[in-house]
């Protein structure tokens, strides 16, 4: 009898790409956490931590996260944001990712998703 993917094979999936493309991945708690360098704004150029909760990987890559946790510093001027999963001194940012094609590497999807949003950064 064969299985399924387990619940845990989209956190690894999504470490491995993030490690493939340079991100620096880690899992600290119940969050994974890796660097991403934005091309425009506030952090243009600079390295910036950012987290997504464990929870929201487990359909990595056909499903993306929906929350993008950041330290508390960053912020926007639109934006939805709570502390759940969160360590003391991040917030966690609602984020749409829009339509999810698979056309691309879903990693660089999500990567120029952070990148984006981190642009628009107060």
């Amino acid at each position: 009898m064969t299985t399924g993917p387990s619940p845990s094979d989209g956190v690894r999936r999504f470490i491995a790409d993030l490690e493939e493309e340079g991100h620096q991945p880690a899992i600290c708690g119940n969050v994974v956490t890796y660097v991403v360098v934005p091309a425009a704004g506030r952090y243009a150029g600079q390295e910036v931590r950012t987290r997504v909760s464990v929870s929201e990987l487990l359909g990595w890559p056909m499903v993306p996260p929906h929350w993008i946790h950041l330290p508390d510093e960053v912020a926007f001027t639109h934006t939805n944001t709570d502390t759940t999963d969160c360590s003391p001194g991040w917030r966690r940012h609602s984020r749409d990712t829009g339509t999810w094609a698979m056309t691309r590497r879903p990693i660089h999807m999500w990567i120029a998703h952070v990148r984006g949003m981190l642009g628009q950064a107060i």
